[in-house]
């Protein structure tokens, strides 16, 4: 399978602390809260990065089988990454894309990078990474949102 350069880049300024924005990636109670859905996370190299999207039959509700591939506490975190269930080739597909989250205090508050990366050459990816250039900024900014409404802005 042949991996090509292709990215996904995006960055936003979070108005909370770095300890805070941390937390929503890094623990089930921080993305549910910040993402208003079910999610298991476990903080160890190989444990679960699942988000569960509504009530759906297992296998068809988000992120179910990505796991966590590394981290350093309040700097970055790499989780696996599937297609959504209507993109079966590449959802059931063994091999998985990755996506890297990047924490740096700022000024403002938090910057957070998201470099979503490891996309194999073929039709079926390319669509499956369109999909998730529209998605990822929907992502990032539901958490500004919501250390904005936290912070009473």
């Amino acid at each position: 399978m042949e991996i090509n350069d292709k990215q996904i880049i995006i960055s936003i300024t979070v108005p909370a602390p770095i300890d805070s924005v941390w937390q929503g990636w890094s623990t089930s109670a921080g993305m549910a809260a910040f993402m208003d859905v079910e999610a298991n996370i476990e903080l160890w190299r190989g444990g679960k990065f699942e988000l569960l999207f509504g009530e759906g039959e297992t296998g068809k509700r988000g992120s179910e089988g990505c796991t966590v591939i590394s981290f350093v506490p309040r700097e970055m975190i790499s989780f696996s990454w599937n297609a959504p269930p209507e993109q079966a080739y590449v959802r059931n597909h063994d091999y998985k894309t990755w996506v890297t989250i990047f924490f740096k205090t700022v000024p403002e508050g938090t910057e957070v990078r998201l470099v979503h990366t490891g996309w194999p050459v073929g039709n079926e990816w390319d669509f499956t990474r369109a999909y998730f250039e529209k998605a990822w900024p929907y992502v990032l900014n539901a958490q500004k949102v919501y250390w904005e409404n936290k912070a009473g802005k």
